[in-house]
């Protein structure tokens, strides 16, 4: 176990509506080793301060935008006597709902904010220093979103979502035009831990079949359980154990239509040990026993 907090998104987070921004400076920055569930994105309005994420120290200034992934350990302290003004945005992806499946989607995005942080190398600044004209954009946006968290009117959830939408998308943007002009050494470690993680889930989708572990596939990903997990939840919309529940559910319903095997042999051939387990997850992902499925098939 970490020495440090791990705070579960519900800690700090409204269940129905997931998402928080507060503006941060000396006098209540987080000065404690902690790590949270949830994505946080950070933003510097004006001022310096220092960051410490993954081990490794950054100094952050003013147009300077930042991720902290879920479970990764942070820490904010002060540069000298220096002030600052920082905005913080905490959320989980459903806060806004489907809309996060298409940005969930876009590489540069997913690269800046869940990938590029967990590689703690000095020449991998898990930050971006935006340009004049983004910083413009981005601000005005960060300022509509806290006048509508602050007033709390009817349907600022819904004018949070798309201020918070256009902001993602201004990052990815963003991101993909400074990874251009990064060392080709940076690039490659971002893709090589993305392909990673798509490599362990083309092979839970291919090797399901076999008595696949939770650390194992996590390890293939080149991530810790817990996020390859969330990463999971992100670009698949379910975790490790629904997700793998799934494409073994899946290529039983193909067994159940196209052949004559038993319940029991189809079971076995997705995975299952023990036919009770089998019969309940399969009824709870479609409705119906495997035996009511065949004899309702075309």
């Amino acid at each position: 176990m970490p020495d440090y907090p791990i705070y579960a998104y519900k800690e700090v987070l409204d269940d129905e509506f997931p998402f928080k921004v507060e503006i941060r400076n000396p006098q209540n920055m987080n000065r404690s080793s902690h790590a949270h569930e949830h994505l946080q994105l950070c933003y510097m309005m004006s001022g310096t301060c220092l960051h410490w994420a993954a081990g490794e120290q950054y100094v952050l200034t003013k147009g300077d935008l930042f991720s902290i992934p879920p479970f990764l350990e942070h820490r904010l302290g002060p540069r000298d006597a220096m002030d600052f003004v920082m905005i913080q945005i905490d959320f989980m992806p459903h806060a806004i709902n489907e809309s996060f499946r298409d940005l969930a989607r876009m590489q540069t995005f997913v690269d800046f904010a869940y990938i590029q942080p967990l590689i703690s190398e000095t020449d991998l600044m898990p930050k971006m220093a935006l340009p004049a004209a983004a910083q413009a954009e981005v601000e005005h946006l960060l300022n509509d979103i806290l006048a509508e968290w602050e007033r709390q009117e009817d349907g600022f959830r819904i004018a949070i979502k798309a201020d918070l939408l256009k902001f993602l998308v201004i990052a990815g943007r963003q991101y993909k035009r400074h990874a251009q002009t990064q060392r080709q050494h940076a690039r490659q470690k971002v893709t090589q831990h993305r392909e990673a993680f798509h490599d362990a889930v083309a092979y839970m989708e291919t090797h399901y079949d076999e008595d696949l572990h939770l650390e194992e596939m996590a390890a293939k990903a080149l991530m810790a359980p817990s996020y390859f997990s969330h990463m999971l939840r992100l670009v698949r919309g379910k975790s490790y154990i629904e997700y793998l529940s799934a494409v073994r559910i899946q290529a039983s319903m193909e067994l159940l239509e196209g052949t004559d095997l038993n319940v029991t042999e189809i079971a076995a051939k997705v995975g299952y040990n023990h036919i009770s387990h089998f019969n309940r997850t399969f009824k709870k992902h479609t409705g119906v026993t495997p035996g009511d499925f065949r004899r309702h098939r075309p």
